[in-house]
């Protein structure tokens, strides 16, 4: 037993250097931020507000996930770094004109149809939402450059940052009872920040390289890479519906004061849990995408940060979901007991998403756009089934019941997609650019 368990450390803790290790610890210590602000949040900000800016923020990531039309994994993908380099400031271009045009939808799209879809409650706030999506973004897109340059330094400060200067913010702007605009700008000030750092390391690199970014280049590389953009940007666009519909739906069909309810159980959750997963993410593609250029898969990599994963929704998740629904009420008042009891009904799906999300992009390094973007079709088509056919057929029905369908039915989704990438991972397949070059 003993040497089964050294075995299985061993295992988990084999991919990491001294590096690696500094850069998940700085996840772990960010983890601690929204633990730390969250009490003076909660008493600063209404749950109203916490539901206005769950929609704000739900509208922007699903934006800026698809604004860059997943380009910016051309940085990976290319082995040649003039090459990558090419590819960034392509995903940058395309960011900015992506946030260009929503500034312009914002302005042109009638008021009517928008509150419809969104409620009155958010629309003062849309103005907001271009220069949001235009820092996330590109954020993106640096952090993913400075990940090919395994400058995990670099983005472990850069988390800290992002983490630290986003609660001070929201602490002290809050201060000024600004409602939840107080949430959009902290973000926005985070986010540029973070943005700065990244900036001066790509602008370091560009110096050095000197890359010919012209038009044609620009043409060339998306002709190299234009499945990321026809196969996975879909896929993506479909995944962040899929991931922010609870909030657009219980805003619906239960109420703005419950969604905020359900915003700040979710916030406490999601928040370290996401800092982790990308952490671990960031990692694994770089790790990942070294084997499969070498061996022609990636089933090491694979075997490994799945155990990783896995002990670490054992030993840290877990325990925060059974003692959440206890602490709540002692650290936020008894009027936030309900939000510590919705975060239980979705335990099972927290735990499995958690685990799939990191080796999730050996289907990009194995050129398996086509089967990613079907799969997240089903996941859209099955989050919206649990979460609009309860409260249809039931009118009765509380939240706590129709979260748990919601995370019984995706979670078990979720699973069949670790069970896909286990199949990708063992089987060579051809590099994405040799299939471009087809």
């Amino acid at each position: 037993m003993a040497s089964a368990l050294r075995g299985y450390i061993q295992l988990i803790f084999e991919p990491f250097n001294r590096v690696h290790a500094m850069f998940v610890s700085s996840s772990a210590l960010v983890m601690l931020f929204p633990m730390i602000s969250a009490p003076i949040i909660a008493r600063i900000y209404s749950p109203e507000d916490f539901g206005i800016y769950a929609v704000f923020f739900s509208l922007a990531t699903i934006f800026s996930a698809i604004s860059s039309f997943e380009l910016r994994n051309i940085a990976l993908l290319e082995n040649d770094r003039t090459d990558g380099a090419h590819g960034s400031l392509l995903a940058l271009s395309v960011v900015a004109g992506f946030s260009l045009a929503l500034f312009l939808l914002v302005l042109t799209v009638p008021d009517a149809w928008l509150t419809f879809v969104l409620g009155t409650n958010v629309l003062p706030y849309l103005k907001w939402l271009p220069a949001t999506v235009f820092l996330m973004g590109g954020s993106q897109v640096l952090y993913t450059w400075a990940t090919r340059e395994i400058q995990y330094k670099v983005l472990a400060r850069n988390k800290l940052i992002l983490g630290l200067s986003t609660m001070i913010f929201q602490i002290g702007i809050g201060l000024t009872d600004p409602g939840a605009v107080g949430f959009i700008i902290a973000n926005l000030l985070g986010l540029s920040l973070a943005l700065m750092l990244l900036t001066l390391i790509f602008a370091k690199t560009l110096r050095l390289l000197r890359p010919q970014f012209t038009f044609q280049s620009a043409v060339s590389q998306f002709r190299r890479h234009y499945r990321l953009a026809v196969w996975t940007t879909p896929g993506t666009l479909i995944n962040s519906l899929s991931q922010f519909l609870p909030d657009l739906l219980i805003n619906r069909f239960f109420g703005a004061a419950l969604l905020g309810q359900y915003s700040l159980a979710t916030r406490m959750l999601n928040m370290p849990i996401a800092f982790l997963s990308a952490s671990i993410q960031d990692i694994f593609r770089q790790q990942a995408t070294a084997e499969f250029n070498e061996q022609g898969h990636c089933k090491s990599s694979f075997w490994r940060f799945t155990a990783l994963t896995l002990a670490g929704a054992i030993v840290l998740i877990l325990p925060v979901i059974i003692l959440i629904p206890y602490v709540f009420p002692i650290i936020f008042g008894s009027q936030w007991t309900e939000a510590g009891t919705l975060i239980q009904a979705v335990a099972f799906l927290t735990i499995v998403r958690f685990i799939s999300s990191p080796i999730s992009y050996v289907w990009i390094i194995s050129g398996q756009q086509r089967l990613d973007f079907l799969w997240q079709i089903g996941l859209l088509a099955l989050s919206l089934a649990t979460l609009i056919l309860p409260p249809l057929f039931d009118p009765k029905i509380t939240l706590y019941s129709t979260l748990w369908i919601y995370s019984l039915m995706v979670g078990a989704w979720y699973l069949l997609a670790i069970a896909i990438s286990y199949r990708l991972s063992g089987h060579p397949h051809p590099h994405p650019e040799d299939e471009a070059a087809q």
